[in-house]
Parts: C-alpha cells; structure tokens; sequence
C-alpha cells in the first residue's frame, strides 16, 4: 500500500510541473526553441508553479537571464533615467516594478533590493502570475 502510494504522488507531482503547450504562445515556443530562454532558472519557476517554456522567455526578454538588471539609473539617490514613463523602474531577472513595493515586502520580507535575488524575484512573479495571470509581462490569456 505504501508503495503504491508513493507511486501515485511522483505521478502527481510530474504532471503539476508538466509544461502545456497552450502555456505560452507558439511564437514563443518557436524563441524559446531557438534559444531565447534562461535555461538556469527554469527549476526556479518549475519549483514555484510558472509556466517554465514562458517564463524562461520573458526572462531572457526582459534581462537576459541576469539577476541585477535594472531599467534605470540613479545619481545621488534618485533615478535620473528609467524606461518606464511613470518613474517606476523593474529589478531582477523578471524585471519586477517598483510599484510592487508591499507585494515584495510581504513575499521576500524586505525591500525592493531583494528583487535581485532570483528567488524573491520568481516568488514576486509567482505571486502576480498566479492571482492575475502574465498580462504584467504583456502576455494577455497566460
């Protein structure tokens, strides 16, 4: 019995990682298959429920793949530069907004430095992808 239970949860457990086609758009299958992915991190988004094959690809899109990207600059401690036309400026491999201050606080435990820590930035991305789905990364219906 006890076998046959530990049996059913590895079945369980490969099919809640498994990776659905209809989990990112089959232009992105076709990058992502071309090499615009961050093969690194995908245990990283596997381990905390993200579409890998899409976040993989957002990821290369938005920082190509490293932790300390961020869109804009600072002089004597405040952003004289950001690509962001509201001021807000994204961090990390995800390239999470600022805007996402108390989400980050209250996922990571600390501010929004510690988005470049590729956990806290995928539990931050987690955390927004699983209660509105990928629309914050452009990805409408993922």
């Amino acid at each position: 019995m006890k076998r046959i239970a530990a049996v059913l949860f590895a079945i369980s457990a490969l099919t809640a990682t498994s990776v659905k086609a209809a989990d990112a758009p089959a232009w992105v299958v076709a990058k992502y298959n071309a090499g615009s992915r961050c093969e690194k991190w995908e245990p990283l988004f596997r381990k905390h429920g993200l579409p890998v094959v899409l976040f993989s690809y957002i990821s290369f899109r938005e920082s190509r793949c490293r932790p300390g990207a961020v869109n804009a600059k600072w002089r004597d401690g405040k952003i004289v530069w950001t690509l962001n036309k509201n001021g807000t400026y994204d961090s990390g491999i995800l390239q999470i907004n600022s805007s996402w201050r108390t989400v980050t606080r209250n996922v990571c435990g600390g501010g929004l430095d510690r988005l470049f820590d590729p956990v806290c930035n995928v539990k931050v991305a987690a955390f927004l992808y699983h209660d509105s789905g990928a629309g914050h990364w452009g990805f409408k219906g993922y």
